[in-house]
């Protein structure tokens, strides 16, 4: 199987696995992956208290998973340059031109050799939590708005 599909293939089920949340809300544990998005005493006790239905739980699962596939669907846009980030000023006159990502067995020797002597360049997933904080100081968000 070429890379590019067991990519989307592997996708699809993080996005399910990820999905599967009914166990969660029945029982919310007070500690997230992250520590910014542990639940208050308080939210993980409302969420205990509704008691939602077998029916209710499969409905939120079939949320979470449309909302990831939208996620993964608009990031991916940004990543093909056929959408733009907003309001974040960009380099190169701010025109977005997307990023390419390309399978290392892609890469030429020169590309991988550059890699491998770019000690400080970050790779992707390492930017997740960190990149948050900008994202909070720029836009002012908490996770209890409405989005």
């Amino acid at each position: 199987m070429d890379t590019r599909k067991a990519m989307f293939i592997e996708m699809h089920k993080l996005i399910h696995e990820h999905s599967q949340i009914s166990h969660k809300l029945a029982n919310p544990p007070k500690e997230a992956v992250w520590e910014e998005l542990n639940l208050t005493d308080e939210e993980a006790s409302s969420l205990r208290k509704e008691n939602l239905s077998p029916a209710s739980l499969t409905a939120i699962e079939k949320i979470v998973k449309d909302n990831m596939m939208g996620l993964f669907f608009d990031f991916l846009c940004l990543v093909d340059g056929v959408s733009d980030p907003d309001d974040i000023e960009i380099e190169n006159d701010g025109v977005w031109l997307g990023l390419q990502i390309k399978p290392k067995h892609l890469l030429s020797e020169e590309e991988l050799e550059e890699e491998e002597n770019e000690d400080s360049e970050l790779m992707l997933h390492d930017e997740v939590y960190d990149s948050y904080w900008d994202w909070k100081e720029k836009f002012g968000e908490t996770d209890n708005k409405e989005q």
